[in-house]
């Protein structure tokens, strides 16, 4: 049985969809080089904040730049496009959780889609009540 998306919830998914595409691309790939070139040629820091950023950059890559970028950068435009991407994350979750709460179909096909997702992959299996008194006699 294939399930589809119909209307506003589709949209309102291919919209989170691009967005989040767009926004993780540059998160993942750019910014981080980005980054890590700022700090590298930044003149005005000194020989041991560039290698302790460059460390922090390297070892936590995805987490470092996002803190480096917003606040910490010599490029203006890096700190800018940074603190943009801050603010559009922070926009997409509050648009997906104002759109769950006040969309039932957009709800509905969320849930249908976790219920699906999570079928199968977790089983667990417990004693019937009477089995452990019966192991204890």
């Amino acid at each position: 049985m294939q399930e589809t998306l119909t209307g506003f919830a589709a949209l309102a998914v291919l919209g989170f969809i691009a967005g989040f595409g767009v926004l993780m691309l540059f998160m993942v790939l750019v910014q981080p080089i980005w980054s890590l070139v700022d700090c590298a040629i930044d003149p005005k820091r000194g020989t041991a904040g560039k290698v302790l950023w460059v460390l922090a950059l390297v070892l936590m890559w995805g987490i470092a730049n996002w803190f480096y970028g917003a606040f910490a950068a010599a490029n203006k435009a890096l700190r800018n496009l940074t603190r943009l991407a801050w603010v559009l994350t922070i926009a997409l979750g509050v648009g997906f959780v104002l759109l769950f709460v006040s969309n039932l179909e957009f709800r509905r096909d969320v849930e249908r889609k976790w219920e699906g997702i999570g079928a199968g992959v977790l089983t667990t299996q417990a004693l019937p009540a009477s089995l452990p008194h019966r192991l204890a006699a």
